[in-house]
């Protein structure tokens, strides 16, 4: 029978080894898929929202801009995100996701959750101050 010393330098070599190394990677690369899904899930939102403010300054529907990029970048998770951008204008337009979203990998918690504002100036010359005051 082999006896683990821990505080040995020496690691753990053959079968021993891998049942050990095992577990550790399992939920490494468990996390590594979560993160990596809810990172790009809010890079594509916050692509996404930009793309619909600058169509939406431009004169065109901001939605279908937006709803375009994140077909694009999420594939079969974009229909997640699809109503669920609010948006304010005034001087400048901002733009809420804020939605929860269920994960289907295992290790990894049941839900995400994804909030991103994005907040783009209106660029023009306005003769008097803002009706809510200064910014």
């Amino acid at each position: 029978m082999t006896n683990i010393n821990l505080r040995s330098r020496r690691g753990a070599d053959g079968p021993l080894g891998f049942l050990v190394a095992l577990p550790v990677w399992w939920a490494t690369i468990g996390a590594l898929l979560v993160l990596g899904y809810w990172f790009w899930s809010l890079a594509a939102n916050v692509m996404g929202s930009t793309r619909g403010t600058q169509a939406l300054l431009a004169g065109r529907d901001p939605e279908v801009a937006r709803r375009e990029l994140l077909s694009v970048a999420l594939g079969g998770y974009a229909a997640d995100f699809a109503d669920v951008a609010a948006t304010e204008r005034g001087r400048a337009v901002t733009r809420d996701v804020n939605t929860t979203v269920d994960v289907h990998a295992f290790p990894s918690p049941d839900q995400v959750t994804v909030q991103v504002r994005t907040l783009t100036r209106i660029e023009r010359f306005y003769p008097r101050p803002p009706e809510a005051g200064w910014e």
